[in-house]
This record gives C-alpha cells, structure tokens and sequence, in this order.
C-alpha cells in the first residue's frame, strides 16, 4: 500500500484516488492519497486496467431538477403539493355551497339578475 500526503503544488498521477480527511481537533485539513495493489512493486494494478477509473468529463450530465431529493426535503415537497391540491379542493366546495344557496333563494345564475329586475 502506498500512502502519500498531498502537499500543494504536487501534481499525483490520474491512478491514485484522492481522500481529503477534516479533523475536528485540528483546525487544519490534510490530503490523504491511497492506493492499494496486489502486487509486490505496486505496478500490477496500474498495468492491468483492471478497474478503470471514470474520469468527470465521461459521466453523463444531469439536469439539477431531475437529481433526487434528500428524503426531507421529498416529503416537504410532497406535504405541499398535498397542501396545494386541499386548498384547491376547499374551495372549489366551498364556491358550489354558495353557488347552491344562490340558486335556492333565486339569485343565480347572474344573467337571470337582469329578467328579476322589474319583477
């Protein structure tokens, strides 16, 4: 296993995978650099290409709305949609309950306001 800690300015080969380790005692953060091979001189592996590693300008671009949510912030979007489509619903009964009435007592619909007024 080889173990190299990264200090500016040095430039490590596309091989190694990079760790980056905070300590919450110190206040200072350091670069931790592994990487482990089977072989005895640590060439095998980097010979081998037996596990590729993907580069950042080979992964497929996402668009930031379709990423999924933390579980949190899903369930608040979700409890508002909820919300939204309640409110919708409230409303909507509430203005056939009036619509209901008016028809009862004679009031609606309004074009008939215009026929009452000389009765």
């Amino acid at each position: 296993m080889i173990i190299l800690f990264g200090v500016s300015g040095f430039k490590l080969p596309k091989s190694f995978s990079g760790v980056r380790l905070h300590m919450p005692v110190v206040k200072r953060s350091a670069s931790v650099v592994v990487k482990a091979s089977s072989d005895i001189d640590g060439t095998a592996a980097a010979n081998e290409g037996s596990e590729p590693l993907p580069d950042s300008k080979e992964e497929e671009v996402v668009p930031v709305d379709k990423l999924p949510l933390e579980s949190k912030l899903q369930k608040r979007l979700e409890q508002k949609k909820k919300m939204q489509l309640a409110k919708k619903i409230r409303l909507r009964r509430n203005q056939l309950v009036r619509k209901r009435k008016l028809r009862k007592k004679g009031r609606w619909p309004p074009s008939k306001m215009k026929k009452l007024k000389n009765v």
